[in-house]
């Protein structure tokens, strides 16, 4: 029976006799109405062009089936009707259309055929992929590309499994989720649907399962939807070279990830959320709405929360983490307990836990004031760990955040539905990558450095290289925005002015020295020396080189020397200075 095994098994369940190898005779009556249904059994015989063995009726073995009522399923077939009005088309011996299997296309070149036309009764989504392929492979041909070279996988047969690939090494295989289904005696009763499907949790689940085609399975409905016409799926990565005077670098920050810290909580707990993960959730466009809810332990938000604990410099000023201050937490946290007080209520609870708070700038003084104003709890500490361990009856089914009150000297035990951790600011993963490229300088704590603290803390080591934002330190909006002007105005005076001064002190390779060893190229902290090719010996270029002296003190063959500082010009400052000395006595 060629039925989907889902099927056979409710039917199965809902009492359904199933009665194979059985062929009907003829329909029974009585008084003009059915009576009964007359079948004859048979036997396997030998296998026909599908592979399937043939029914042959055994002799004697008629019998009825006793019915008042018969559905009878009718067969399928291809409208072949209109077949003699095109004879060059060829057709298979089932009745079907001949095509490439790989293209599709018929015996008349400019014409391509799908679906059940070409496979027989098939399903709607065996129909959809073909007509995927066959629309590749006219595209082929209008361009007239070689149709011999067979396709990439559709997006319908990936999703039908064409191309299967086996599980990634160490993951584990899991069992496909089953849905939930109504109980056959109360299903076969009433007309409420079978399929009662996945609960919340168990999607999540079989979602999360998926390695081939991830977020997007590709079905094209942005592309139609976009008036822009601005989605592209087929798009491919493009390497472009563009010449420029002068480069701003505004690559931002990575946020620490807390994992790692284990008394906090975070990801053990559905309520512990990072700074950005709750500016998210109270944003209008985020998962609930811009409502501020908490999480049960299957990860719906349900309800909004009733105490919330706030705690700052988690990852910052730690010997264990990164010892400077990120500078905006305690101004982003005076924001998020003034927003939980508006958009929850002012009865809910904040906590907030610092080491003292650091709110300069314009405006945020008063704002503190007015946080203290609305009921927010400032506690003058850290807190050691995050745990749902409750000691009492009113810490049931809370967090609770333990503590120290430096200020009174107070342990304490603060039970509280959410917590947020105000992060760590550090520098991107693939800082020392970008430092490499554009010639910048790093600091110990991997953001890059500046030319100079005062004097030039927009540009860098490169001339035509300029800092914009916290890629160089943590800092707020309003210092990234200045800074990013400055910035700015530092390139336009480059180009508005037309030339760049070069400084004298520059590094130089003696052609007629030079071994071609390059040792100097990977020496090079500014990506100044390259090698020609042509010549077989390494350049120096004027624009990049700072004269840092790393490709003088290291040529093994002493053809890479600083320009006004080679042996003969030293030797003869030396002989300057001891003549100088005789004249006046020394």
């Amino acid at each position: 029976m060629p039925a989907a095994t889902e099927e056979i098994q409710g039917a199965q369940e809902e009492a359904v006799a199933l009665r194979f190898l059985t062929a009907p005779v003829r329909i029974l009556s009585e008084n003009g109405k059915v009576s009964g249904l007359e079948c004859i059994r048979t036997a396997l015989g030998d296998a026909d062009a599908s592979g399937r063995g043939r029914p042959v009726a055994l002799e004697g073995s008629e019998f009825v089936i006793p019915c008042d009522a018969v559905i009878v399923a009718v067969g399928q077939r291809t409208d072949q009707s209109w077949a003699d009005q095109v004879p060059e088309l060829q057709w298979t011996r089932q009745g079907t259309i001949e095509v490439d299997p790989n293209t599709l296309q018929t015996s008349l070149p400019h014409v391509f055929a799908g679906g059940d036309a070409v496979s027989g009764p098939a399903s709607v989504i065996e129909a959809v992929a073909a007509g995927h392929k066959a629309v590749a492979a006219i595209d082929g041909y209008l361009r007239q590309a070689d149709l011999g070279v067979q396709a990439a996988p559709t997006p319908a047969q990936k999703l039908s499994g064409e191309n299967w690939r086996p599980l990634p090494a160490g993951l584990p295989a899991e069992v496909r989720a089953s849905s939930r289904r109504l109980d056959p005696k109360a299903r076969v009763a009433s007309w409420a649907e079978v399929d009662c499907g996945l609960t919340e949790a168990e999607a999540l689940h079989e979602a999360q399962r998926c390695l081939n085609c991830g977020i997007c399975s590709e079905c094209m409905e942005c592309v139609r939807a976009c008036e822009a016409q601005a989605i592209d799926h087929y798009m491919g990565a493009q390497e472009l070279e563009v010449k420029v005077g002068s480069i701003i670098v505004a690559t931002g920050y990575d946020l620490l990830d807390p994992t790692p810290m284990k008394p906090y909580g975070y990801g053990l707990y559905p309520n512990v959320y990072t700074s950005l993960e709750f500016e998210r959730l109270s944003n209008a466009t985020g998962p609930t709405g811009g409502q501020i809810l908490i999480r049960n332990e299957e990860g719906r938000h349900t309800r909004e929360p009733q105490s919330v604990a706030i705690l700052h410099c988690v990852g910052s000023r730690d010997v264990n983490y990164h010892e400077y201050c990120s500078r905006v937490c305690c101004m982003y946290a005076l924001k998020y307990a003034h927003l939980i007080k508006e958009k929850v209520g002012p009865e809910t609870r904040v906590y907030d836990f610092y080491i003292d708070q650091r709110c300069y700038g314009k405006g945020y003084e008063e704002f503190y004031r007015r946080c203290q104003e609305e009921g927010t709890h400032f506690i003058r500490g850290r807190v050691a760990a995050i745990t749902d361990q409750a000691a009492t009856a009113d810490e049931a089914g809370k967090l609770i955040a333990i503590a120290e009150d430096t200020l009174l000297g107070q342990r304490l035990r603060v039970p509280v539905d959410m917590v947020i951790l105000c992060v760590a600011m550090e520098a991107r993963k693939d800082a020392v990558e970008v430092a490499r490229i554009f010639g910048i300088s790093q600091g110990a704590d991997g953001f890059f450095l500046e030319e100079h603290p005062k004097l030039g803390p927009l540009s860098t080591a490169t001339d035509g290289v300029f800092l914009a934002g916290a890629c160089q330190s943590p800092k707020g909006i309003p210092h990234t925005v200045a800074q990013a002007s400055g910035a700015a105005a530092k390139a336009l005076s480059l180009a508005t002015r037309g030339t760049v001064a070069v400084p004298s002190a520059i590094a130089w390779i003696d052609p007629d020295v030079c071994a071609g060893c390059r040792t100097c190229i990977g020496l090079c902290p500014y990506t100044a020396v390259e090698f020609d090719e042509r010549r077989g010996v390494s350049v120096v270029n004027a624009a990049l080189c700072k004269g840092c002296g790393s490709c003088a003190g290291f040529c093994p063959s002493g053809a890479a020397q600083v320009r006004h500082f080679q042996k003969k010009q030293i030797m003869a400052e030396f002989d300057g200075i001891m003549d100088a000395g005789q004249a006046v006595g020394m």
